[in-house]
């Protein structure tokens, strides 16, 4: 039985690309770039290389990149470093755990912080930003693209109130889901930091990258010999720095997530033709980033479906990766869904190589596991 993999929300398989330049780095040319020897020096040549590489995926000038150990450490990194000092602080309700933890521990600290309002459907309460904005607002995050619904929030009128209202406050992006989902480009977005994945687009786990606008206002959270450039100290990860600016250069074109789009629509519609009782969470169709779908079955357990799904060679998620094992998931507790429409949501995220014969056999073994399921837990 050929399995179908619908969870790339949560992770990607390495692309074969990558992982032959990864396993060159790890074996060939396994130098440290801080060496004088010709190893070091080739390796700090391949640091450079994958750093231009990300920079010009997302318009961003070489010395705005540093890399870290993977998305949580970008989006602590940005976060921390640069609001040491600001007391008014703003995100939203929506966030992923790497963010909205950092908020809720500045909470703890007798900070001032407010946590946004978003609709059903995700989108953030523009009018109550703007309400929430001052002079005295230091730092605002808000994530591009929501890892659960595949919400993608419309960051420049957002950018446009913050710029308005509290001109030195500093703004911040989640865009791992984004990366090469929908076009990036951060000299039309205007934010002073944002934060990428490689895992989530076929490199490997364990590296990330934070754009940062003015590195000068930057401070380190890691401290020791100095890596890049002082931001980040600790032997920088060539294996995995190299895959990922090769996973940079391999980014999809707008006509292949395209594509993922229409089979994710697709798949949706047959669901929905073969199962009446089931419910889209999140944006409207073609509204969202093209690989995410959250459906909800209301009467199943998440976690059930996720395990019978698996049996049958489907892979999805119960909620995000980072945070699945909770009971139910505080992102669409915050959308004020009802109890039932919670428990029973399961994310489908689609590769970009999904094929729409297995979007159509993925609904077939679906349908299958519902109409299981239904028997042996009595439903009518």
């Amino acid at each position: 039985m050929e399995t179908i993999y619908l969870d790339s929300a949560a992770t990607t398989p390495v692309k074969p690309e990558v992982a032959k330049i990864v396993f060159k780095m790890m074996r060939k040319e396994s130098g440290n770039p801080s060496s004088l020897h010709e190893l070091g020096v080739k390796a700090e040549k391949e640091l450079k290389l994958a750093r231009t590489r990300v920079a010009e995926s997302i318009k961003a000038q070489e010395n705005q990149v540093i890399f870290t150990s993977g998305g949580t450490e970008a989006n602590n990194l940005a976060i921390l470093g640069l609001s040491r000092r600001e007391r008014n602080l703003i995100t939203t309700k929506i966030e992923h755990p790497s963010v909205i933890e950092i908020f809720r521990h500045f909470e703890r600290e007798g900070r001032k912080v407010d946590f946004l309002d978003v609709d059903e459907k995700g989108y953030i309460d523009l009018e109550g930003l703007g309400e929430l904005l001052d002079f005295e607002t230091g730092l605002v995050s808000i994530g591009m693209v929501n890892n659960e619904i595949g919400t993608i929030q419309d960051l420049k009128k957002a950018i446009k109130i913050i710029r308005e209202k509290s001109p030195r406050a500093i703004i911040h992006t989640d865009a791992v889901q984004a990366w090469g989902k929908i076009p990036l480009n951060v000299n039309l977005l205007q934010v002073d930091t944002l934060t990428l994945s490689a895992h989530k687009m076929g490199g490997p786990k364990g590296v990330g990258a934070l754009f940062v606008r003015r590195p000068e206002l930057l401070q380190p959270i890691i401290l020791g010999g100095g890596q890049e450039r002082g931001f980040r100290s600790g032997t920088e990860n060539i294996p995995g720095v190299v895959g990922m600016g090769k996973a940079a250069v391999l980014l999809p074109r707008r006509e292949k997530m395209k594509r993922v789009e229409k089979i994710k629509e697709a798949f949706f519609q047959e669901i929905k033709e073969k199962w009446a009782n089931v419910k889209r969470v999140g944006p409207e169709p073609f509204q969202g980033v093209p690989h995410i779908l959250n459906l909800s079955f209301p009467g199943f357990p998440a976690q059930v479906l996720v395990q019978a799904l698996s049996q049958e060679g489907v892979y999805v998620s119960a909620g995000s990766a980072c945070s699945s094992k909770n009971e139910t998931s505080y992102i669409l507790e915050a959308l004020g869904l009802e109890r039932e429409v919670i428990k029973g949501a399961l994310r489908f995220s689609f590769l970009e190589d999904i094929t729409p014969e297995q979007g159509k056999e993925a609904v077939k073994r679906t349908i299958k596991v519902l109409k299981k399921l239904k028997k042996v837990m009595g439903y009518v």
